[in-house]
């Protein structure tokens, strides 16, 4: 399998992980939302509420037959709340997260699988940042709250990629809830496309995250930026390199 496909499956989070799975199409049984029996084994254990997670263990797992790297990458991500930015799990977490899957985990990928995983995360908040910029002079520090997967809820933006793009679904779909400096909370739909057409800076994925339409404000904010919707649709039917910026 590859990195990417590895970082969907086993991409659950950790305490400090603000994205579950971010890679390859996989089947229902690799989503992190999806209910498994190997899940009700772990149903006992204390979550963090900000990510629905347990902390995943820096020891080597039983049968390892490989020294992981622990070190954690900290993210450009500010948290809500707290002085420092959200921390991406290190590769022996990651090797953990796929053991609670019940999936294969090649030690050796790990490296990579942390590295997309961490790419992708970066990429997502590069977005919504994009969409932060209409606020910039009354927030100019929006902070992430807390996040959810929701791979089995298809957006409407996905609906209709179903139906009309080459891509197919999104093989995840995430909340992200940003904090904009106090004055509100703003749910963020962020859905990640396996995509072929894409660059291999990218990973051959797409990142698609915009407001959620929860608000008039909301609802504002998406006409403010036409030229993102045009290339949005651009790209669902002919791929990246939209003429509209």
């Amino acid at each position: 399998a590859s990195a990417a496909s590895l970082a969907a499956m086993a991409s659950e989070g950790s305490d400090g992980c603000p994205m579950r799975g971010k890679a390859k199409a996989v089947p229902p049984s690799g989503c992190p939302m999806h209910s498994t029996s190997q899940e009700s084994m772990h149903s006992q254990e204390q979550l963090d509420p900000r990510n629905m997670m347990p902390v995943l263990p820096q020891t080597p797992a039983a049968d390892q037959k490989m020294a992981l790297n622990k070190s954690r990458e900290t993210s450009t991500i500010p948290k809500t709340g707290e002085e420092g930015k959200w921390v991406y799990p290190s590769p022996q977490q990651f090797y953990h997260a796929l053991l609670r899957k019940n999936k294969e985990a090649p030690a050796d990928a790990m490296d990579d699988v942390v590295r997309v995983h961490n790419v992708t995360n970066e990429r997502s908040w590069n977005a919504i940042l994009e969409w932060e910029e209409l606020h910039k002079k009354t927030c100019p520090t929006p902070s992430l709250l807390r996040f959810v997967g929701r791979c089995d809820d298809l957006s409407w933006g996905a609906w209709w990629s179903k139906r009309l793009s080459y891509r197919g679904v999104p093989f995840d779909r995430h909340d992200w809830f940003v904090d904009r400096c106090g004055q509100r909370t703003v749910r963020y739909v962020i859905d990640y496309y396996d995509d072929p057409a894409a660059s291999d800076a990218s990973h051959e994925i797409t990142v698609e995250a915009r407001p959620a339409v929860d608000t008039a404000g909301d609802f504002v904010d998406r006409l403010k930026r036409p030229g993102w919707q045009m290339q949005r649709m651009w790209t669902a039917v002919f791929g990246p390199g939209c003429p509209f910026h």
